[in-house]
C-alpha cells in the first residue's frame, strides 16, 4: 500500500471569510503535520464571467497569479482559476471538462509553488454540488464529509442535490458525517461510512473556558436576564416562535449577536424593546459575548434540515458553562439535560425551559458543560479519524 499522500485538497462550500468550519481546518493541518502532509483550503472559484457580479471584491486575484496565502505553517489557502461558475458548468459536458482542466493546471502551480510533489492528493469535500473533483485525479482518495442534511432550510428535498449525491456513491471511497442522525441516513450506501463529529479547537477552548473573563462592557448594560443567540441571523430561525416568546416575556431580554441578513425580520422584530440586535463581532471577543449571557439560545426551525445538525454554537456554549435550549436536535438529545434543554417549538415549551435554565446552579452547570467541551475538541477528533484513513487507505 502507498503512503498517506503529502497534500489534502479541501474544497470550501463558500469563500473562506464565510467557512463556518475554519477552526476544524487548523486543527486537521496539525494532525496530518506528523504524517509529512499539508493542508489546502481550495477557495470557491473565479469565473471570468460571474466574478464581476458575484464577488467584485476578489476581481483583483484575476490580475494575479492565482492568490496561495499560508494560514499556518501547515495550512494554505488556495484560490484557482476555474473557466466558469460551476454551477452553470453542470449542465453542460464540455464546460465541466474545461473546468477540470483549469484547475488541474492550477494544482500544478499550486504543487510548484509549496514545493511538493503529490499526484494523487486526498480530495475532501462537502457537498454533492462539488461531485466534479472526484474526477480531478485517477486513484486520489475521495472524501464526502456531510455536515448538514441535504434538504433546504425550510426541510424540503432537493431534487438536482438527491441526483447528484446518488450519483457520486460510487466514486466516493470514505462519506464522514458530523451527526449520527446523518450517518443514519447517508452511511448505508457507501463503501465505508464513518462519524466524525464537530466541537471547537483548543485554542477556542482554553479562551472560552478561563475562570476571569469579564461579560462585554456594552451588553453588560442590557438588563438580566439576557438570553443569547450568536451566529448568522437569517431566516434559519423559526421567528414566529421567537417573537410568540419575546411578546409574553418582556422582563427578558434577548440578545442575538452576529451579522444580520436580508431574510431576517429585522424591522417587525425592532419594534420590542426587549429583543437586541449588537451586530457583527470579532472571534476574539466570543468570551466576552458569551459571558454576557444568562442562557443560550438555538431556536431554529423544527424540520429536517435542523433535526440533522450538530450545531458548532452548542460546543462553545458548552466550553464558556452556559447552558442552553434548543429546537430539536437529535444529537444534543444526547447529552445532560441539565445543562441542554431539547423543546418542541411552542412558545410556553420554551419559556418553561428557560425559566429551568435561569435557576440552575451555575458553578455545576461549568463543571458539565466543560466536561461536553473537552471531549469534543477538534484536534482530537480529526486525530482519530486519519489514522483511520491511514490505517484502512493507506500504509499506516
Amino acid at each position: 500500500m502507498r503512503q498517506f499522500p503529502k497534500i489534502i485538497l479541501l474544497f470550501l462550500t463558500v469563500d473562506w471569510p464565510l467557512f463556518m468550519r475554519r477552526h476544524m481546518l487548523y486543527a486537521l493541518s496539525h494532525v496530518v503535520k506528523e504524517l509529512d502532509c499539508s493542508v489546502v483550503a481550495v477557495n470557491r472559484p473565479l469565473c471570468r464571467f460571474t466574478t464581476v457580479v458575484k464577488k467584485p471584491e476578489r476581481m483583483r486575484e484575476f490580475f494575479e497569479k492565482p492568490l496561495i496565502e499560508e494560514l499556518d505553517n501547515n495550512l494554505f489557502l488556495f484560490s484557482p482559476r476555474y473557466f466558469i461558475n460551476d454551477l452553470i458548468a453542470a449542465h453542460f459536458t464540455v464546460l465541466e471538462s474545461m473546468n477540470i482542466k483549469a484547475l488541474r493546471k492550477s494544482y500544478r502551480y499550486l504543487m510548484c509553488e509549496l514545493g511538493i510533489s503529490e499526484d494523487r492528493p486526498i480530495i475532501w469535500f462537502h457537498h454533492p454540488q462539488q461531485y466534479y473533483i472526484t474526477d480531478l485525479f485517477p486513484d486520489s482518495l475521495n472524501v464526502l464529509e456531510l455536515y448538514d442534511n441535504l434538504v433546504d432550510y425550510d426541510g424540503h428535498s432537493i431534487e438536482a442535490v438527491d441526483r447528484k449525491e446518488t450519483g457520486l456513491r460510487d466514486k466516493i471511497d470514505l462519506l464522514l458525517a458530523t451527526s449520527p442522525k446523518l450517518l443514519e441516513k447517508y452511511g448505508s450506501h457507501y463503501k465505508h461510512a464513518w462519524l466524525s463529529g464537530n466541537g471547537l479547537d483548543k485554542q477556542t477552548y482554553e479562551r472560552l473556558s478561563k475562570e476571569n473573563i469579564e461579560p462585554g462592557a456594552e451588553l453588560i448594560k442590557i438588563p438580566s436576564p439576557r438570553i443569547g443567540y450568536t451566529g448568522i441571523i437569517s431566516k434559519r430561525l423559526d421567528w414566529e416562535l421567537i417573537e410568540a416568546i419575546v411578546s409574553q416575556k418582556p422582563e427578558w431580554n434577548f440578545l442575538f449577536v452576529g451579522p444580520v441578513q436580508k431574510s431576517a425580520p429585522l424591522e417587525k422584530m425592532s419594534q420590542y424593546h426587549n429583543i437586541h440586535f449588537t451586530g457583527k463581532y470579532r472571534h476574539s471577543l466570543m468570551p466576552e459575548v458569551l459571558k454576557s449571557f444568562d442562557v443560550g439560545f438555538m431556536p431554529y426551525k423544527d424540520n429536517d434540515f435542523f433535526r440533522y445538525s450538530n450545531p458548532l454554537k452548542f460546543y462553545e456554549f458548552a466550553a464558556a458553562g452556559l447552558c442552553s435550549v434548543s429546537s430539536e436536535m437529535e444529537v444534543l438529545s444526547r447529552f445532560d439535560p441539565r445543562f441542554v434543554k431539547i423543546v418542541p417549538n411552542n412558545a410556553e415549551d420554551w419559556i418553561h425551559a428557560i425559566e429551568f435554565m435561569l435557576q440552575r446552579d451555575k458553578e455545576e452547570a461549568e463543571t458539565i458543560g466543560k466536561q461536553i467541551a473537552r471531549e469534543h475538541i477538534w484536534d482530537n477528533i480529526y486525530k482519530e479519524v486519519i489514522e483511520k484513513i491511514n490505517t484502512e487507505f493507506f500504509a499506516g
